[in-house]
C-alpha cells in the first residue's frame, strides 16, 4: 500500500511539472509595471503586455522597470487576453541593486555612499551633502543631488555614468572622468 501510494505521489508529480513546463512563456526587460498589468519588451524588439488582474502575488511578484523577467502566462477567454500565472525574474534592475551601503577605498580619502531604497542618500568623504539617487530615463546613469552647503536654495547634481554593477560592486565615472569602484558593504 505504502509503494502504491508513494508511486500515485510521484506521478502526480511529474504531471504538475510537466504542466507547468508547457505554460507558454515570453522573455523580456520591464519596461512599465502597474498593479494591473506589466509590459515587457521582447528580444526581438516587440512590446508585450501581460494582465497581472487576479493573479496569485507569490506566483507573480511586483516588477520594477528594467527588470529582465520570464512570464509564463495564459490566454483568457476572450481570445485576446495574456495574463500571467508565474514571473521569474532573470536580470534585476539596477533599481534592485543600487539600494545598500557602497564603500571605494582605492583613493587617498575614503567615500561611502548610502542609498536608500526611498531614494534619499547620504555619504562621507563627499565633498558636498547628498539627500537624493535616482537613474535616468535609460537606467545607464546614476544622478545625485543635494543642497550646496555655502546656499541652502542650490541644488547639486552629480551624474555618474554606470560603468558596472552587480551585486558586490558598482564602478561610476562622472562626467569629469572622476572615477568610484565601490564594494558593497
Amino acid at each position: 500500500m505504502k509503494k502504491a501510494f508513494a508511486f500515485l505521489a510521484f506521478a502526480a508529480a511529474l504531471l504538475t511539472a510537466c504542466h507547468e513546463s508547457a505554460a507558454p512563456f515570453i522573455d523580456g526587460l520591464v519596461t512599465d509595471a502597474t498593479i494591473h498589468s506589466i509590459t515587457l519588451t521582447t528580444p526581438e524588439g516587440e512590446t508585450v503586455t501581460l494582465s497581472t488582474l487576479g493573479t496569485d502575488p507569490v506566483l507573480v511578484p511586483g516588477v520594477l522597470p528594467g527588470d529582465g523577467v520570464r512570464v509564463h502566462y495564459e490566454v483568457l477567454a476572450d481570445g485576446e487576453t495574456l495574463r500571467a500565472v508565474q514571473l521569474d525574474l532573470t536580470a534585476p534592475s539596477a533599481y534592485r541593486l543600487l539600494p545598500g551601503i557602497w564603500r571605494d577605498c582605492t583613493a587617498d580619502q575614503e567615500v561611502g555612499l548610502v542609498l536608500a531604497e526611498d531614494g534619499s542618500a547620504r555619504a562621507t568623504g563627499w565633498s558636498a551633502p547628498l539627500q537624493d539617487w535616482s537613474l535616468d530615463l535609460d537606467g545607464q546613469r546614476l544622478v545625485l543631488t543635494g543642497e550646496d552647503p555655502s546656499d541652502a536654495k542650490k541644488t547639486l547634481l552629480q551624474i555618474f555614468q554606470i560603468e558596472k554593477l552587480g551585486v558586490d560592486s558598482l564602478v561610476v565615472v562622472s562626467d569629469e572622468g572622476r572615477r568610484f569602484a565601490f564594494s558593497r558593504q
